[in-house]
């Protein structure tokens, strides 16, 4: 899981158990506990079984799409999810039905279009019975991956944020809204 939290400038991503944190207007990433050194790269690429190289290049692009920013190796997409969905015939048309329109509309980048389509396609009864919304995911163009989640900060509630990001890593974040 991932997630993406905006401060000022500054946008924090969460990521299996790390926080980097880039400034939006430099758009270099950085390990977000005001640890960045290159001995720190060197021993948590070691730990992940990474060239200093790839682990930086692997997180770069996982943080520039989770963040909204353009990456050769990763994009980002916003998808229709049903988070209470019991997986019915009907459901899955209607999500179908969205996803199609996304992608005709040329919306998959815009939250708020999408957004638009999911009213515009299915009724707010099913809306609410399924808890379907829109989110934001990433993929790895070469990896050929499964999408990734990524969450909004401000969406998450405290026992939300508890399960998915360690307190240590989250109470270490230099850049956040306190």
């Amino acid at each position: 899981m991932i997630v993406e939290e905006w401060s000022g400038n500054y946008v924090n991503v969460y990521v299996d158990g790390y926080v980097f944190s880039a400034d939006s207007g430099k758009r270099v990433w950085e390990f977000g506990d005001g640890q960045d050194s290159d001995e720190r790269r060197k021993f948590e690429a070691a730990k992940r079984g990474m060239t200093v190289n790839e682990f930086v290049d692997h997180y770069r692009g996982i943080c520039n799409a989770a963040a909204g920013w353009k990456d050769p190796d990763w994009e980002y997409r916003y998808n229709v999810v049903a988070l209470d969905g019991q997986g019915t015939t009907l459901l899955k048309e209607v999500m179908n039905r969205v996803e199609e329109a996304i992608e005709k509309n040329d919306a998959v980048q815009n939250r708020e279009k999408c957004q638009d389509m999911l009213k515009r396609y299915a009724s707010l009864g099913m809306i609410r019975q399924n808890g379907l919304s829109i989110r934001k995911y990433i993929y790895g163009r070469k990896e050929n991956a499964a999408g990734r989640i990524v969450y909004q900060m401000g969406e998450l509630t405290p026992s939300w944020i508890a399960s998915l990001i360690p307190e240590s890593v989250l109470s270490k974040a230099v850049h956040r809204k306190k």
